[in-house]
């Protein structure tokens, strides 16, 4: 009975913080269902990367030394990220989008991604950085041109529609542009040098595109 109450009541907390969370922030449907879908799986996708992004670099910085080299070089990206992070969330609540089912195990290759790299060292961990940094803004530029192609049916939706599209279009070119900045910061601090670097490298971008694949649907 004990386990019960404190269950219910941990659950009760987190549905009052969920409800006052919605209250503050209004929420924002397309009227048009095409665009709408177009959103929801742009946001899922990218809620999902940023996620797995934050705990990547959490995961490597939990496994070094404070006092490695590579350090600093993974808290600017994880400064980077979490605010990615934060603002996916707040437009997947702004537009009530339905989060992906398969975070744990994402969560599962995040953890691998993160600590595997950190026991091989601050090259292993830049080849990490550099190889997840280019698929995403690889899939940035995807999602930009998917969403370019939709730009007539944009011109036709009502004001906050179109406010809406152009908010999260300019946060995707922000982020593609960030990320590309990542990839420069891996690349130029020593990935090429990891051990087994063709294989690590190449791993770690289909396991990411994987990722981006199954986030889309699931």
């Amino acid at each position: 009975m004990l386990c019960f109450s404190t269950a219910s009541s941990g659950v009760f907390r987190m549905l009052r913080r969920t409800g006052l969370r919605i209250l503050r922030s209004p929420t924002h449907t397309f009227a048009n269902c095409v665009q709408q879908r177009k959103i929801d799986e742009v946001v899922r996708v990218d809620q999902a990367g940023e996620v797995a992004a934050v705990r990547i670099c959490k995961y490597q910085l939990f496994w070094t030394s404070p006092l490695d080299a590579s350090v600093s070089v993974v808290k600017e990206i994880l400064k980077d990220e979490v605010v990615h992070e934060k603002t996916m969330n707040d437009l997947a609540a702004k537009h009530s989008v339905r989060l992906t089912a398969l975070d744990p195990f994402f969560h599962l290759g995040a953890f691998a991604m993160g600590t595997v790299t950190a026991f091989l060292g601050k090259e292993a961990m830049m080849c990490c950085h550099a190889a997840v940094e280019i698929t995403i803004a690889k899939h940035y530029n995807d999602q930009l041109r998917e969403l370019e192609a939709l730009e007539p049916a944009e011109r036709a939706l009502k004001d906050d529609d179109a406010k809406a599209w152009k908010e999260i279009k300019d946060i995707v070119v922000q982020f593609r542009n960030e990320e590309e900045h990542h990839q420069h910061l891996g690349e130029t601090n020593g990935a090429d040098q990891a051990p087994a670097y063709p294989i690590l490298y190449n791993g770690i971008r289909l396991a990411c595109r994987m990722g981006v694949a199954l986030a889309k649907k699931i």
